[in-house]
């Protein structure tokens, strides 16, 4: 379950890779916000942070948490990441490069002015199933809407 990502120095403010490992309690993601441009959103919250928003930092693609979240106005976002770190099922750490074009599913939540974002997660590839509980899911951007110029 994606416990660590690794940042491509374009969304840095010092220019370089960056890590984030969710334990961090100031683990945050990047994010593509329409109006703003890139933002960092805080990744999940922990049990010991203050707040309403669900205490994890993932969510199961399709499942029952997904849909009881609802209420906390889930938009569905991606985080740019270069590379996600997994643990085995006998706890060994492995990093794991993204694909060129992708980026991370996530899942931003509000409640108030409390803004997380959560990694969406699916089942393993199948050469992984038996090594991996879970594996973040990746996609390609949406193409951008046309924009139409009145003449």
């Amino acid at each position: 379950m994606c416990r660590a990502v690794e940042i491509s120095g374009l969304y840095t403010s010092a220019g370089s890779r960056q890590r984030v490992s969710y334990p961090d309690l100031d683990a945050a993601l990047p994010i593509h916000d329409p109006t703003r441009g890139v933002v960092w959103i805080p990744w999940g919250r922990r049990s010991e942070e203050r707040g309403q928003l669900p205490a994890t930092g993932w969510v199961v693609e399709g499942s029952q948490m997904e849909e009881a979240w609802s209420a906390y106005a889930p938009t569905p976002v991606l985080s740019p990441v270069v590379r996600f770190m997994e643990f085995t099922r006998d706890g060994e750490a492995r990093w794991f490069v993204v694909e060129d074009g992708k980026a991370l599913q996530c899942l931003l939540l509000h409640h108030g002015d409390e803004r997380r974002v959560y990694v969406v997660t699916t089942e393993p590839p199948a050469a992984r199933t038996l090594e991996y509980g879970s594996w973040p899911l990746t996609r390609v951007p949406d193409p951008p809407a046309p924009v139409h110029v009145a003449r």
